[in-house]
């Protein structure tokens, strides 16, 4: 409501001044009747204009044709405007019974209005160009203060996954059984365990790290899902030094790793098997199923939450394949 009032009134003020500019300048008095006229017409200009510039910028945007865009829209905005106002001109002429033709009174209108019109045209064009640059610094501010908002939510989740009772629960009963067995081993483990921890903790503020540093990561991970499960469980990693410097959200294969875990069974009859590959364009998490465990209690942020951070972050999502082996497909991020 108010969009219209503003954009009225506006019309209103900009009709009345041409009319009165073009009407003093021919030595002729004004009246009501005149003003009201112009005033319409005013308002007429003013939405026509308003429409235009929203056709402008959906073909020509600012953000990639800025000067082409200021170009065209004091052009098209100028003819607009000039062609409406001599439509209004005429229709004053006739109403007031004057023969009017090109080459008398029209001549000197024309030069007069298109001065005015061009001058008006380009003061629009430079304030609207003011504030849609306004606007749109506004919302990108509030666009990257929500994906703030949401990667640190997503982080939140991954980082309750590894600060779980039920993990660090784990990991002590393995270094307590470690102890009386190989003390050299359950120290590894304990370092091991530390170095996850650290990484973990890091990674809560961090967007994305390097393919390296997330593979050095899952490498401590292994050892301790090696050392708590032994033959039951391995992981061959695969990945090609041209895509160690690639990006991707922290945690990612870790929990893919994870979820491998939770939901198979293991034993050394029927070991689960985990392979970390990739090609030119995917990294490839794959793994054979087993029998599915009757009790699996999930946080609910597994593949959802890397699709989420993916999709966030890279504006790709990842590709699930659930056949005779389950397979995640990330995208390479350079």
């Amino acid at each position: 409501m108010k969009k219209h009032f503003f954009i009225a009134f506006t019309g209103i003020i900009l009709g009345v001044f041409i009319g009165y500019y073009m009407l003093i300048s021919e030595q002729k008095t004004p009246d009501t009747i005149v003003l009201i006229g112009t005033g319409i017409l005013g308002i007429v200009i003013a939405y026509s204009n308003v429409y235009l510039s929203a056709i402008l910028d959906h073909k020509v945007p600012w953000k990639k044709h800025e000067g082409t865009r200021l170009l065209t829209g004091i052009t098209m905005h100028l003819v607009i405007t000039f062609l409406l106002s001599i439509l209004g001109y005429y229709v004053y002429a006739l109403i007031n019974g004057q023969q009017v033709t090109i080459t008398n009174q029209l001549e000197l209108v024309f030069i007069k209005l298109s001065i005015l019109l061009c001058i008006l045209s380009i003061i629009y064009q430079v304030v609207y160009f003011a504030f849609y640059s306004y606007n749109s610094y506004v919302h990108l501010q509030i666009a990257t203060i929500t994906l703030e908002r949401k990667q640190y939510e997503y982080q939140l989740n991954a980082l309750k996954s590894q600060l779980g009772p039920h993990f660090l629960f784990n990991g002590l009963n393995t270094i307590s059984s470690l102890i009386h067995k190989d003390v050299s081993k359950a120290n590894l483990f304990i370092r091991k365990l530390a170095l996850m921890y650290n990484y973990t903790l890091k990674s809560y503020h961090t967007k994305h790290v390097s393919l390296e540093e997330e593979i050095a990561f899952v490498e401590s991970y292994n050892f301790l899902l090696e050392t708590r499960f032994d033959k039951r469980y391995s992981c061959e990693i695969a990945i090609t030094s041209e895509v160690l410097r690639t990006k991707i959200p922290p945690l990612t294969l870790q929990m893919l790793v994870e979820n491998a875990v939770k939901h198979n069974v293991m034993s050394t009859s029927e070991p689960l098997k985990v392979t970390i590959t990739n090609d030119e364009a995917y990294i490839y998490v794959e793994n054979n199923i087993t029998e599915v465990p009757h009790k699996v209690h999930s946080l609910k942020i597994g593949l959802r939450n890397i699709n989420q951070r993916y999709l966030l972050l890279f504006k790709k999502g990842i590709t699930i394949t659930n056949g005779s082996n389950f397979r995640v497909k990330l995208p390479i991020v350079a």
